[in-house]
């Protein structure tokens, strides 16, 4: 995450124009090739998403402090599907249909988070830009774990092959934003 936050500082104070023209970064990922998860091709891009990640994930609102964890995302070749596992858990990682939902999307509630839940205020286009990723493209997954008032919740965007951002929450109201750097 300091790395992608270097970088956009360093394309947003150098020149505005210059993240604007940057259109030669090659990105398997995030690219207009798959066109967003409504043309998403799991079987191209699921082994390049395979392995160990790194989650630094930030409180929002009321939620304190941050949180450091190890992340596997495992590809079954067979079924064609993503998981997410950490900790003895293991959840699929679901394709969001109909086009990319707000970064900070509470399926729960089927609604963007209300601003005052974020913690900062990220140019997310600008981190894009960086890794050469249309933010409206990047492949977008949700996940569940538990059920009722033992619920959490989250959204991934994969803007490279190994940088993610997101979001997750927990029927306690509790919130995070996430970054993911693949090891």
């Amino acid at each position: 995450m300091v790395r992608v936050i270097l970088s956009a500082l360093l394309i947003a104070l150098a020149n505005p124009v210059l993240a604007q023209q940057n259109t030669a970064i090659q990105n398997e990922i995030c690219s207009e090739t798959p066109r967003g998860s409504d043309r998403l091709d799991l079987r191209r891009i699921g082994p390049m998403l395979e392995g160990s990640w790194a989650e630094i994930s930030k409180g929002i609102g009321m939620t304190m402090g941050v949180h450091r964890n190890e992340v596997e995302i495992v590809y079954d070749r067979m079924r064609n599907r993503l998981y997410l596992s950490s900790d003895g858990m293991q959840t699929e990682l679901v394709p969001v249909r109909g086009g990319n939902r707000e970064l900070r999307y509470d399926f729960t509630a089927q609604r963007a988070m209300p601003p005052e839940m974020f913690a900062i205020e990220p140019k997310l286009t600008e981190w894009a830009y960086v890794l050469g990723c249309d933010i409206d493209l990047a492949p977008q997954f949700s996940w569940q774990i538990g059920s009722g008032t033992r619920r959490a919740d989250g959204i991934i965007s994969f803007l490279s092959e190994t940088d993610a951002i997101g979001t997750k929450w927990n029927s306690g109201r509790g919130a995070r934003e996430v970054s993911l750097t693949k090891r």
